[in-house]
């Protein structure tokens, strides 16, 4: 008779099966598997773990705008003013961070998922947040883009473009772990 699977592995087996649901499912399991011992079976803390991270990495980039504010990204004045309004953008969905923990949190417990219209409210404020993280930093490229292809294709394009890429990943997954696995 076998021996039965040892927690490690049902937490990667529960991972695993989270990350399914997402449109990347092997970056979502390498990036959430250091965390997959403390979720428990349990989808809200996945996605308190995913969107924690995709809010961590548009902070990232959000002090990458600011710096290069300070510097200028060497494409022209026009470039470099097409870096405020993205600054602007991140920071105003940074703001949000705490208002969609709080909303997953309420959710964690049988009890916060019963309270009605309430839930379903901090539901879809948890969605909605959420969803907004990868939108912000798309939002920047085309910024950037409007201010001609060069600048795109400059250096620091290509830099600010990367992390874009990397923060719309990374948002998407932990929308779509909030969508796919929080239920009410």
């Amino acid at each position: 008779m076998p021996a039965p699977p040892s927690d490690a592995e049902a937490d990667k087996r529960f991972l695993r099966e989270c990350c399914a649901n997402t449109s990347n499912a092997a970056v979502c399991y390498d990036w959430l598997l250091p965390s997959a011992g403390s979720f428990h079976g349990d989808h809200v803390k996945v996605a308190l773990a995913a969107g924690a991270g995709a809010f961590a990495r548009l902070r990232g980039f959000y002090h990458e705008l600011r710096r290069l504010q300070r510097t200028g990204i060497g494409a022209g004045r026009v470039a470099d003013m097409a870096l405020g309004p993205c600054a602007t953008m991140a920071l105003v969905v940074l703001e949000t961070e705490g208002d969609w923990r709080a909303s997953l949190r309420r959710l964690e417990t049988a009890a916060g998922r019963r309270r009605g219209e309430q839930a379903k409210s901090d539901l879809f404020n948890a969605q909605f947040r959420i969803g907004v993280v990868g939108r912000a930093a798309t939002a920047c490229t085309d910024d950037l883009a409007s201010a001609g292809e060069a600048v795109l294709a400059s250096p620091v394009g290509k830099k600010v473009a990367a992390i874009v890429a990397d923060v719309e990943l990374h948002g998407v997954i932990a929308h779509e772990l909030v969508i796919n696995g929080v239920t009410l």
